[in-house]
Formats: structure tokens, C-alpha cells, sequence
């Protein structure tokens, strides 16, 4: 595993046991111990230092590192960040942008700042026993340490509702008792053997400010565009070749073909059921522009059953199945001399899917299962943290259950880039009036008046080109024939990306595993027979999701030997 190990204890061995270490005696007589694994790519970005005054960790990728170097007399990546600490606090964590976490720790006054990037894309754990401290990127090294502490390592039951309700984790939860996660734009402060967490970014902050469609649209054209070289210039920066995933839906296909006329040619791939709309209009693309692609077919859904190594990757704050499929794919990708995953994820949501009612107000709509969400904690106190229902999904859909995809990537020595990603971006859409963008309207209106080049494939989502809005009203109709006619054909294989009921009823490995897995493993939650019966029903009588839902709980109980 990747990242920082921190503890403030009379144990030091945890973080000295990484590759990297650095040692502070505090005043207590404990000791604050700084570990850290880098990966190897983009090392220039990463920094593990000290001098009199601080120890600064970052770890991941700065798009904009150079530009914020340009604007810096000093050029010396400590220094910088010193500098912009020493001028602007832990704000000045607001200025990078990229995959990243890291800390800032003042000597003087033994204050250690911790801070997650603003969009969640890396893990950031931690708890605290006593007066004793630890944050790491591995859920295990602080199981571990609260094992060597002499405590009980329990399970969440709260979180265990809100997996079953979500799909994962809401807030800063985990699925262990006491220990906790960053969310997006949030830092820790320790002092004095105390906790406090904060914001230095917050999208809730951003209003609604645009009314009109076409400054929405020239405004979200200027601010995506910006994004996309970033990412880019950033592989050019260290002489990486560049690579993107290409589907058949509209996000793959606006990074990638808008980073095709700007002059960035990339090697694309592509992952799916062999025969499906995704593979057929991915290649109609890259033969339109002369890209390579390489295709890697789902058929069967064998990566289904990779449980434990995906539980490994996601610590289990997402249901398992989330990128299981993606890690298939990269597994067989040799990324020597690429630079970053570039993709479009997250598009359709910020540029319409979050918006689910003109009153925007179903904050629940995008719930994966309601059989239990009345032990959840979702109501209107914590709804009431939000600016409205997209800001809500932004954070609980997206930066706490979508981010899997990240945390995968990274376990491929590389990070995942969107555009739809870049915090200017998101506040420009969550500025726009969700009228604006109801349906997605939003987003066909910006393809057709900008990037008319982009209309001439079809639209998986659809199966039309996307150059007319009564097109997405129509398919709901033409979907639901297809749909049926593929069933009365036998032709479910040809229904989805991944058609995972087809699957679970032809191949009998799935079932087996799933079925051996919860009989085998159900048994340690028999000491709690309210939730013992409740992921049984979830397991019975839920859908495929359900059951990998109850699968990813119980392998992170048999992981750890959690207590219920």
C-alpha cells in the first residue's frame, strides 16, 4: 500500500517500518513517527522533507505544480509549500490540484496538519486511542496498531446500514468502529493529544449563479478545456504517452476526442460484454481518429469472484463489484512509459444526473436499496448539511462510492484523471440552475453548440446520436422494446457492459462462490442476531448488488476478525 503512515505514541515501529521515515520527540516524550511508500511514477510530485521548522509530506500528483512554481521566486518544492503554509495556513492546500494527501507538521508547536485532496480520490484513515494517534492510507497498519494498544478492532454496525442503503460509506464512516476517513477539501489537526476536523474547501459554498443557458454553456466549455490540458500537459511534463479509457457514452468520448483536435493522441481501451454498444461504438471511434485501442471482454463475469483482492484495494467503503471489472481490465494493460488513466468520469453526473427532480430535492433517489434505510442514518439533520440534493450526491455518491475507480488505479502505479473532475469544473456545473440541467439538457446543448464533432456516434445510453434532445425522450421507449426483444431472443448478454444476471445464470462458478462465501463466513455475525438476520434477507432476497454488498461485509470481518 501506497502513502503516509503517521502515529504519535511510545511505538514507533509501524511508520519506521516504510520505506521512509522521519523521527520528532515531542515535548510528552512520545514520539511523532512519519512513514512513507511513494510509488514510482511522478516522483518529482511527491515530497517527504524536513528542516527546523517543518515536516512536509504530499503524496500523489500536482497538475499545476509547475504553474504554482512559476508564480514562487523559489523553486524548491519545500520551500513552496512552506512558503504558502507560512502565508495562507492549511488553505493554501486549496490552491494544488490533482490526486493527492499530505500533511504539514509544525515543530515548534507541535500542531500536525492532515489533509485529503477536494475530491476524496485517496484514502485517508485514522483513530485515536487515548492519548495515542495514528493516520494512515492502510485500514491495516491501524488495525494493527490498535491491536498492539490492546483494543478491540469492532464493527461498525451504523456503517453496516449504510453500506446495505448506499452502497458505501457515508460521511467520514468506516466499517470499523472509532476509526474514521477524510472526505473531500477536509483536514485533521492534532494538538496538544487533541482532533478536530474541517474544511479548507467546501462546495457547498458555491452558488447559483447562472441562469442563462449559453453563458452555462461557453462558461463550462472554458473551464472543462483548461482542465483537460492540465492532465495532459502533465504526462508531456515527464515525457509520458498518454492513455484514456473510450466507451460508448458521452464522458470517455468528450475527453478523448476533445484531447485528440487539441493536439493529444492516446492510446485508448476499452472494457465490456464482447459484442455489446460500448466495444461497437469504442472502435467506431478510435478508427475515426487513428487511435490504437485495446478491448478486454467481460464475457462470463469471472472478475465477479475476485472478492478479497478488491476488498484489499476499497477497505471496504464501497461494495466490492464497484471496479472490480476496470481492475480486470488494467491488470492485462502494460503501462510502461503511459502517464495517468485519463477518462470522463463523473460527467453525467455533474452535468445533469444528479438532478432528479425541477425542485431538486430526492435526496434519496440514488440509494442502491431502501429494505433497510430506516436504520440508517439519513434524515433531515444530515440532508441539512447540503446545499441541495446534487451537492448531497456529490459527496456521498460520487467522492464516497465512484472514487473506487481511484483508489484501483493507484494500486496500478499510476493515478485516474477526469476534467469532470477539476474543482473549477464541478462549481461551474453546481453553479448552473438545475433547470438548466434537467435531463441532461445541459450537456447536449454544450456537445452540439461546441463540439459538433463528437454527434456523429451513437449514444450508448440512447442508441442514437446525441444531437437532438427528443432523442433521450424516445429512448426510454426504444430501450425497454430492445430490452424485451433481447430477452425473448435469449440475447441477454447483449442487454449491458456487464449483464450480471445473464452471468449468474450461466455460470455456475459465480454462484458458487457467492453462495460458499456467505455460508461459510455468515457465521461470525452470529453473536448479533438482528443483523445475523438481515444480511441473510439482504443476501437472499436482495439483488446481485445486495449480495455484494453483504459479501464485501462479511470478507472485511473475516479480514480483520472484527467483533459484533
Amino acid at each position: 500500500m501506497y502513502g503516509f503512515t503517521i502515529t504519535y505514541s511510545q511505538n514507533t515501529t509501524i511508520a519506521t517500518a516504510l520505506s521512509r521515515f522521519i523521527k520528532y520527540q515531542s515535548d510528552t516524550g512520545k514520539w511523532f513517527s512519519f512513514g512513507f511508500n511513494p510509488s514510482k511514477k511522478f516522483e518529482k510530485d511527491k515530497l517527504f522533507e524536513e528542516d527546523d521548522t517543518y515536516i512536509i509530506g504530499l503524496d500523489g500528483v500536482i497538475l499545476n505544480l509547475s504553474h504554482l512554481k512559476n508564480h514562487d521566486t523559489n523553486t524548491n518544492y519545500f520551500s513552496l509549500l512552506a512558503n504558502l503554509f507560512q502565508k495562507e495556513g492549511i488553505s493554501f492546500v486549496s490552491k494544488l490540484k490533482g490526486e493527492f494527501n499530505g500533511f504539514v507538521f509544525e515543530k515548534h508547536t507541535e500542531k500536525l496538519y492532515l489533509f485529503n485532496n477536494k475530491t476524496a480520490t485517496k484514502q485517508v484513515f485514522y483513530t485515536k486511542l487515548g492519548s495515542e494517534f495514528i493516520s494512515s492510507q492502510s485500514l491495516e497498519s491501524i488495525v494493527h496498531f490498535k491491536e498492539v494498544s490492546k483494543q478491540t478492532n469492532n464493527l461498525n454496525i451504523g456503517a453496516v446500514y449504510n453500506m446495505l442503503t448506499f452502497g458505501g460509506m457515508i460521511e467520514n464512516q468506516t466499517l470499523i468502529s472509532d476509526l474514521y476517513k477524510l472526505n473531500a477539501g477536509e483536514y485533521l489537526l492534532f494538538e496538544q493529544e487533541k482532533i478536530s476536523v474541517n474544511k479548507y474547501f467546501d462546495f457547498n459554498e458555491v452558488g447559483i449563479s447562472i441562469t442563462n443557458k449559453e453563458e452555462a454553456i461557453d462558461k463550462f466549455n472554458s473551464v472543462f478545456i483548461a482542465a483537460l490540458k492540465l492532465e495532459y500537459n502533465k504526462d508531456k511534463e515527464y515525457n509520458y504517452q498518454h492513455i484514456a479509457t473510450l466507451s460508448g457514452g458521452l464522458d470517455s468520448r468528450m475527453t478523448v476526442m476533445l484531447a485528440d483536435k487539441l493536439g493529444y493522441k492516446n492510446h485508448t481501451f476499452c472494457f465490456s460484454q464482447s459484442g455489446y454498444a460500448d466495444e461497437i461504438i469504442a472502435k467506431k471511434i478510435a478508427k475515426s481518429l487513428a487511435l490504437e485501442l485495446q478491448f478486454f471482454a467481460l464475457d462470463g463475469g469471472d472478475y465477479l469472484t475476485s472478492l478479497e483482492e478488491m476488498v484489499n484495494i476499497n477497505n471496504g467503503l464501497q461494495f466490492y463489484h464497484g471496479s472490480a471489472h476496470y481492475h480486470f481490465a488494467m491488470k492485462q494493460l502494460n503501462l510502461d512509459g503511459y502517464g495517468l488513466i485519463h477518462t470522463g468520469q463523473i460527467g453525467d453526473a455533474i452535468l445533469g444526473g444528479f438532478v432528479s427532480k425541477i425542485n431538486n430535492s430526492n435526496y434519496l433517489s440514488k440509494t442502491i436499496s431502501d429494505r433497510f434505510i430506516h436504520k440508517t442514518n439519513s434524515s433531515t439533520s444530515l440532508f441539512s448539511k447540503y446545499r441541495d440534493e446534487e451537492v448531497f450526491k456529490l459527496y456521498q455518491r460520487l467522492f464516497n462510492l465512484t472514487n473506487f475507480g481511484s483508489y484501483m488505479v493507484e494500486q496500478h502505479n499510476t493515478y485516474l484523471v477526469s476534467p469532470f473532475m477539476d474543482d473549477a469544473v464541478i462549481s461551474v456545473a453546481l453553479s448552473i440552475d438545475p433547470k438548466l440541467k434537467y435531463n441532461q439538457d445541459i450537456y447536449l446543448e454544450w456537445i452540439n453548440n461546441h463540439h459538433k464533432e463528437v454527434t456523429k456516434f451513437e449514444w450508448e445510453r440512447t442508441g442514437f446520436k446525441p444531437n437532438a434532445k427528443w432523442k433521450t425522450e424516445l429512448a426510454r421507449y426504444t430501450k425497454k422494446i430492445r430490452k424485451e426483444y433481447l430477452i425473448a431472443t435469449n440475447q441477454q448478454h447483449k442487454s449491458s457492459m456487464n449483464p450480471t444476471d445473464y452471468w449468474l445464470k450461466t455460470n455456475t462458478k459465480i454462484n458458487t462462490f457467492y453462495h460458499d462465501f456467505f455460508r461459510l463466513n455468515i457465521t461470525r455475525i452470529e453473536d448479533n442476531k438482528s443483523l445475523f438476520d438481515d444480511l441473510s434477507l439482504a443476501f437472499n432476497k436482495g439483488s446481485l448488488t445486495e449480495r455484494a454488498i453483504v459479501l464485501t461485509i462479511l470478507e472485511l470481518t473475516r479480514k480483520f476478525n472484527l467483533k459484533v
